[in-house]
């Protein structure tokens, strides 16, 4: 019962996040001046949205998923995404609000949800948010006491594990930005699970990816937003570090 409050704040601020995350995605890939000011407006008509428009989750749905002027139809994209960053804040700071370091913890699940919502929806890493990420999350090693060198190993490693085949494949097998990504996941999860969440994401993307590649829908050349199966499996593991590779384990020990 003592962190109710909390956890409800979080919850209400997660989404309020979430709406925040839209706008911020949509501004920085058209490169739009004002990223961090101005009111906000629909993409279609332009007219600018009140604060009945903006209310997270709500006015999504009191208005039909339609723009109140114009009527356009408003993608599902937008509740979704304020869903998601509601009820990771929820489960984060119901576990982690406490923790030593838990400022750092906080703006790394928030810059992961952030690369994971551009990622998706665009397919790329903006470096405007990867390259803070990895800033915020060595800060968030440093927090760990002794065994931070097993973080900053990680990093390094993450990074270099992407490094080398964009050297070697001339950038055709990853982006530049995943590198970042490489070195955001190590500097979260150390070297003990870099490698269990790595290998946990090529799983998940094997498993999505079939089904297109089986209905024709993905080639051999179509790009795929690695950032969709890294990220989810780092705050699987980053929520619940031993018992998430455990859980993993045991299953896959049935085959």
């Amino acid at each position: 019962m003592h962190n109710i409050l909390p956890s409800l704040v979080a919850l209400l601020g997660g989404a309020c996040l979430g709406s925040f995350a839209t706008l911020l995605v949509w501004r920085l890939h058209h490169d739009q001046k004002g990223i961090l000011s101005g009111r906000s407006r629909c993409t279609k008509c332009g007219k600018t949205l009140g604060v009945r428009h903006l209310i997270p989750l709500v006015s999504w749905v009191f208005q039909r998923g339609k723009c109140s002027f114009c009527h356009t139809s408003i993608s599902i994209f937008y509740p979704l995404t304020e869903l998601l960053f509601a009820v990771t804040a929820f489960l984060f700071v119901q576990k982690f609000y406490s923790t030593s370091g838990s400022i750092f913890l906080f703006l790394s699940v928030f810059c992961a949800l952030l690369l994971f919502v551009y990622d998706i929806r665009f397919q790329e890493v903006d470096r405007r948010i990867s390259l803070p990420a990895v800033g915020i999350a060595l800060a968030w090693s440093f927090t760990r006491e002794s065994v931070f060198l097993d973080f900053l190993l990680g990093g390094g490693i993450g990074f270099a594990f992407y490094a080398l085949q964009y050297f070697f494949s001339r950038g055709t097998w990853v982006g530049a930005g995943d590198m970042e990504l490489g070195a955001f996941m190590g500097l979260l999860l150390g070297i003990d699970l870099l490698f269990p969440a790595l290998f946990l994401s090529y799983v998940l993307g094997l498993f999505v990816c079939l089904p297109f590649l089986f209905w024709g829908k993905l080639g051999r050349k179509s790009k795929v937003p690695l950032g969709a199966f890294l990220l989810p499996i780092t705050l699987l593991f980053l929520y619940d570090r031993g018992s998430t590779w455990e859980a993993i384990s045991s299953f896959l020990g049935l085959f």
